[in-house]
């Protein structure tokens, strides 16, 4: 397995969303290069770990925005619509990930949020923000809270 890691700068976490977003295709058209991989069609799997609203497997709405990030544009607006025409500008598809998350197999019949009762589902747990609720409080040493306190967003995804 290849990877290359690529940092944000924090002019463009604080800049635009269609900054930020073009940020993050560039990183991919590069990495396609690197690879020997410009102009092939690949699938697009899309990881954004902040606070949405999943409305479908193409639709999520930022919430907030938290560590650190402060682009224009994106709260309240459908970030994978922000990727789409991102890669629309660029002619390229990407994987990109912040921080980490989790997902596992439901079986469908114990999932409400959606129709039908046949074969599994991936669900992603979100738990970027596990803690936000005071749970990890009891566990939260001083370092952690002096940390959270000189963050963009204290209180959020601990």
């Amino acid at each position: 397995m290849h990877n290359k890691i690529y940092s944000i700068p924090q002019e463009v976490m604080h800049g635009t969303g269609d900054e930020l977003f073009d940020h993050i295709v560039q990183c991919i058209a590069d990495f396609l290069e690197y690879m020997g991989m410009k102009g092939v069609s690949l699938p697009l799997g899309f990881t954004f770990s902040f606070p949405c609203q999943q409305n479908s497997l193409d639709e999520s709405i930022l919430l907030k925005w938290t560590k650190g990030f402060k682009a224009s544009g994106c709260e309240g607006e459908d970030v994978v619509m922000l990727l789409k025409e991102a890669i629309h500008r660029r002619e390229v598809g990407e994987a990109q990930r912040t921080g980490s998350n989790a997902c596992y197999m439901e079986e469908m019949r114990h999932i409400d949020t959606v129709e039908g009762d046949e074969g599994r589902m991936c669900i992603n747990m979100e738990w970027g923000a596990f803690g936000d609720d005071g749970a990890l409080d009891d566990i939260r040493t001083e370092f952690d809270q002096e940390i959270d306190m000189g963050s963009l967003n204290p209180g959020k995804q601990l």
